[in-house]
């Protein structure tokens, strides 16, 4: 299992408990293909998924990753949210991000045989599926798409890392957070709804800024009729808002 008796020993006070859908059964493709992306996974793909896959289930309130040790999987919520960080003086967890399923935990440790970058711990009850890269690799070669497609999901982490590493370098307070709700928003214009994972005081700490900073910066978006907050429920009004707080406006009118 991902998560060790090492992480377990020194377990911190658990979290409110959330509630999680139904985990979806072994034989639906579906959390697979959101997280692959592309066309559909063949039948092959598929099957050779379902048969190297370990599914575990994980109560809320538990390590989900094991930092200490070398990964040995590639590792993917089914289901369920997770909050995953780095520990604290105190024991307790610093939120980075936070994840809910179908999504992958991990995706790059496996590969290099190095620990887990951040340690995990279930906000609900949660199911994980890891796939072995010891029993991975051999299947590589013979399901190349499958190959591609992981060679993809790795590229996809590297760009969000980047972004979110010029976004706490080159970004003044207002645009971290644009940026941060962004990267949360499906769409490019129009309204969307959000629910927030974590506490505010989680995500002052990602963007590099203070409760009180996020705070006047959550009553300024409203004021300006950018946002809407009640409690951990967000209402974005206004995307391209944004978008032009962020600069994306202007580089897509210079692509185009």
């Amino acid at each position: 299992m991902a998560a060790g008796t090492a992480s377990r020993a020194c377990t911190p006070p658990r979290p409110r408990r959330r509630l999680a859908a139904a985990p979806p059964s072994p034989a639906d493709p579906a959390p697979w293909q959101q997280v692959l992306g592309g066309p559909a996974l063949s039948a092959s793909e598929f099957s050779l998924l379902v048969r190297l896959a370990e599914r575990h289930s994980i109560a809320a309130g538990d390590a989900v990753l094991d930092c200490h040790v070398p990964a040995r999987s590639l590792v993917l919520l089914m289901s369920g949210d997770v909050v995953l960080g780095s520990r604290a003086a105190d024991g307790g967890l610093r939120t980075e991000r936070s994840v809910t399923g179908p999504a992958w935990l991990d995706v790059t440790a496996a590969w290099l045989d190095q620990p887990y970058a951040m340690e995990a711990q279930a906000l609900s009850d949660v199911v994980i599926a890891e796939l072995p890269m010891e029993r991975l690799r051999p299947h590589l070669a013979t399901h190349p798409a499958l190959a591609l497609r992981l060679c993809a999901n790795l590229a996809q982490r590297v760009h969000e890392l980047t972004i979110a590493s010029r976004n706490l370098l080159h970004n003044d307070a207002p645009a971290r957070f644009a940026q941060w709700l962004l990267q949360r928003c499906p769409v490019t214009s129009g309204s969307h709804d959000l629910r927030l994972q974590e506490r505010k005081r989680d995500i002052a700490q990602q963007l590099a800024m203070t409760p009180e900073t996020l705070s006047r910066l959550m009553r300024s978006f409203e004021s300006r009729g950018v946002i809407d907050v009640q409690g951990y429920r967000l209402h974005i009004h206004d995307v391209q808002a944004l978008r032009r707080l962020v600069g994306l406006d202007g580089l897509d009118a210079a692509a185009a």
